[in-house]
């Protein structure tokens, strides 16, 4: 029997051709690096946690609304998923793993290993034609779906609390596409948020490293060019006093059209 719930479907980015250029032991590294990064861990999961399957590359995550648990009180179930997601691309990108996704929300059946619904489907679909680039977008359906839905707010929090706690985990893209702010995010959840220069220093290498082996823009080149707008617009709006501590300028963690030659700016 469908329940309802708050579905997450994510991949790695260029997993096919890994597959192809990478021995199966390392393979298995990625894999294992994207589930610990996904995946609760069973000694500090809570009632409240999501249920997981994973094949191949791909990962689904789901958060049953109407558990016993979130009838009796209400955690907060979009903001927790958002935010364990924050906390996924975060970690991930110290492995140099880019995942990509979507939320939404709707009917989905998940036991015993199985797990499948038109939820499930149209997370798939929403994944294939809207993330495209290595962002996890949410659902216009799930947002709207939220403003009338009590078990998708957290009962401690009053509406206006739990709808900020919630904008600042996103960002709206020139599409029109709500996705998740991870790289501005991540700051406040940091044990040392001091070291926020430091996780910016490695997302920047990530970026030109991945975008080193395509000379000419194409389909790849591509996801690398939005990341490194989406990295170079979160630096633009943090205060150049974040850096000095690490003998850093704002100009050494931004990346320029002479490290990426597709990343031009008509004005200088």
């Amino acid at each position: 029997m469908y329940q309802k719930a708050i579905i997450t479907f994510l991949d790695i980015l260029g997993f096919g051709e890994l597959v192809k250029n990478v021995a199966d032991i390392n393979i298995n590294k990625i894999l294992d690096a994207v589930e610990r990064a996904t995946v609760p861990n069973t000694e500090m999961a809570t009632l409240y946690q999501p249920e997981v399957i994973s094949f191949s590359d791909s990962i689904v995550r789901v958060r049953k609304l109407e558990s016993e648990e979130n009838l009796a009180y209400p955690i907060g179930l979009l903001f927790q998923e958002l935010l364990s997601l924050v906390h996924a691309q975060g970690e991930l990108i110290d492995t140099n793993i880019l995942i990509r996704g979507s939320v939404t929300f709707g009917d989905i059946l998940i036991s015993d290993g199985r797990v499948f619904g038109p939820a499930l489907v149209e997370a798939y679909e929403l994944e294939k034609k809207f993330a495209r680039y290595p962002r996890i977008i949410v659902d216009p359906q799930l947002i709207k779906e939220y403003k009338s839905n009590k078990l998708l707010k957290a009962e401690h929090h009053s509406i206006e609390q739990d709808s900020e706690y919630i904008h600042d985990l996103l960002k709206q893209g020139d599409d029109g596409m709500w996705f998740i702010d991870y790289a501005r995010a991540i700051e406040s959840e940091m044990d040392e948020p001091e070291m926020y220069p430091v996780f910016l220093q490695r997302h920047r290498e990530v970026i030109l490293f991945g975008s080193e082996k395509h000379k000419k823009l194409n389909a790849v080149l591509n996801k690398y060019v939005w990341m490194a707008n989406y990295h170079n617009q979160v630096v633009a709006d943090i205060d150049n006093e974040c850096f000095e501590e690490y003998d850093l300028k704002k100009d050494d963690v931004l990346i320029t059209s002479d490290e990426m030659p597709a990343l031009q700016y008509v004005l200088p």
